[in-house]
């Protein structure tokens, strides 16, 4: 599981909603979208709750790994809510921005023949 900071606080959710939120909020920036998104949490004896944030352009998060003795809960509509938003933000947003340029390297001097997408 991860442990997500957000604002100061923290909560723990699945691996697989850390990862979803992340691609969420990155494609929020880039559309300058804010949302409220709600997700499961653990806590700390392992029922499942919920947490809400507002996402948007100047979100900053962070997710570390954590070990605990609780399972994951089942996440995957969850997960599937916030990869479909992402998904929608982020082609509105290569519509609005054009496709992504594609190189090998960051510092790269011709970055239109490698395999890394800048944005």
């Amino acid at each position: 599981m991860k442990r997500v900071s957000y604002g100061g606080e923290s909560f723990i959710t699945s691996d697989d909603v850390a990862a979803a939120l992340l691609d969420f909020a990155a494609s929020a920036a880039m559309s300058s979208v804010g949302e409220v998104v709600t997700l499961p949490s653990v806590l700390a004896d392992g029922r499942v709750d919920s947490v809400s944030l507002v996402i948007g352009p100047s979100s900053e998060l962070m997710t570390t790994p954590i070990e605990t003795v609780h399972a994951e809960p089942d996440t995957r509509e969850a997960v599937a809510a916030l990869r479909a938003r992402a998904s929608e933000l982020g082609a509105s947003n290569a519509h609005a921005h054009g496709s992504a340029i594609v190189g090998t390297h960051l510092d790269s001097s011709d970055p239109a023949t490698g395999d890394i997408e800048l944005y």
